[in-house]
């Protein structure tokens, strides 16, 4: 599962990117004396009236688990070793902004995305025998700069200037080319009302940002109920439980009119201020963190960008709400660490929020000593934030409080999990 920290980087700037390396694992010879523990039966000269007979690989393969890790670390040293000649953005990408085969950056002028592409496309052919290919991009003239063959499938025979782009599979996201927006498609498979069917409908969700966080933790609440109901993974459900699950199920189809702007806020290139806002919240069914970009440009016009939320559900029993709140003031720390380390980006200021002034006590407490539970979560607090940099929010103005009592589908598109809170557009920071 490709995990939300290749994501992130997607929302930078204007001109996003993606790219594949080329069958890629057939690229990287095994070694003579490895192959013995890549051997498989097949019929001889591939003739299935023929006996079978004893083959080995000479390559790594997909399926096999050390291929990933060999793979990367080839395309890696191919990126290092043509840095001399082509210069560190092309290891920086490689090494940054590669999920194994799948390439995913954006660059601010279509100038520097076409020259990124191609640098990284000759070094990699040069120092790897690798073929760097299937591009797609939000701008139809950092396409057009590449041959037919060397696009996605789906666009090689299309007026790039004229023709609507099909959809593409941006790191596991659906990703509209013609408005650069991030959209969800649902399964169309019916699955059966079992604890196991419902478990593939939510894991269906694929969501590793948490736009949809707020309606996916309903679903999760429905499943640890189901859990608590039933042993077998087949054993159909108590009526009242189907019932509850079919209702939800089915509001899901509000999602697929859902639209999120890629880019976190309108030319951030641009803007002279960037600040990080992050909020948490918990309830007695879960926890909830989520993290948003203020900018502001030289006219002092400002604008909020959803980055990245989380909700979990929270233990059945023996933990008590300012406890769950602490849990959530981590997760929030937890997010931040991952926003920090891979957004590459100035941030000018970080702040938190909670609506748990007990947790606003724990983490600027000085001198009580607390139970291990307490103390081991305000250590990992403090070790990656400031108490100066705690604040309270009222919980009618904390976004993160969707998170903790869910949304439903048809109203995500609007709620301040998703759009920020107003108060952050509005007022200053100081006044919040």
């Amino acid at each position: 599962m490709i995990s939300w920290e290749y994501c992130c980087v997607s929302g930078k700037k204007w001109s996003q990117l993606t790219a594949d390396v080329q069958h890629m694992f057939h690229c990287f010879v095994v070694r003579k004396d490895h192959r013995n523990y890549l051997r498989f039966l097949w019929h001889k000269d591939n003739d299935l009236q023929k006996n079978l007979v004893e083959y080995r690989m000479r390559v790594h393969v997909f399926g096999n688990s050390p291929s990933p890790a060999v793979a990367t670390l080839g395309l890696r040293k191919a990126a290092q070793a043509s840095e001399q000649e082509f210069g560190s953005h092309v290891t920086s990408f490689v090494t940054r902004d590669f999920y194994v085969d799948d390439g995913l950056t954006s660059c601010p002028t279509k100038e520097e995305a076409v020259k990124l592409m191609k640098d990284t496309q000759q070094a990699l052919a040069k120092y790897g025998n690798l073929r760097l290919h299937k591009f797609a991009s939000n701008c139809a003239e950092v396409m057009s700069a590449f041959h037919a063959s060397d696009l996605a499938s789906n666009l090689k025979d299309l007026d790039l200037e004229c023709d609507s782009k099909p959809l593409q599979r941006s790191l596991g996201l659906s990703w509209d080319v013609n408005t650069d927006n991030f959209l969800f498609q649902l399964s169309s498979e019916n699955k059966p009302i079992t604890r196991r069917g419902i478990l593939s409908t939510i894991n269906s969700l694929y969501d590793p940002l948490g736009f949809l966080a707020p309606v996916i933790i309903q679903g999760k609440l429905l499943l640890r109920k189901i859990v608590s109901e039933t042993v077998d993974w087949d054993q159909p459900l108590t009526d009242e439980t189907a019932d509850e699950w079919k209702s939800w199920r089915d509001t899901l189809i509000a999602i697929e009119t859902l639209r999120i702007p890629r880019t976190y806020v309108p030319y951030l290139s641009k803007t002279t201020t960037k600040e990080l806002h992050v909020f948490s919240d918990a309830s007695e069914k879960a926890i909830a963190a989520v993290a948003y970009l203020r900018t502001t440009d030289s006219s002092g016009e400002p604008n909020i960008g959803f980055i990245l939320g989380k909700a979990k559900v929270a233990p059945t029993s023996g933990h008590t709400i300012p406890r769950l709140e602490l849990s959530a003031a981590v997760l929030a720390v937890e997010i931040t660490q991952t926003i920090m380390d891979n957004l590459d980006l100035h941030i000018d200021t970080v702040k938190f929020y909670t609506d748990s002034k007990v947790v606003l006590g724990y983490i600027s407490n000085e001198t009580r000593r607390f139970f291990i539970y307490v103390a081991n979560r305000v250590e990992k607090i403090r070790k990656f934030s400031s108490p100066s940099q705690w604040n309270y929010v009222p919980t009618n103005r904390n976004p993160a409080d969707s998170g903790t009592r869910s949304v439903p589908a048809h109203e995500i598109h609007s709620s301040e999990w998703l759009l920020g809170p107003k108060q952050l557009l509005f007022l200053r920071t100081e006044e919040f």
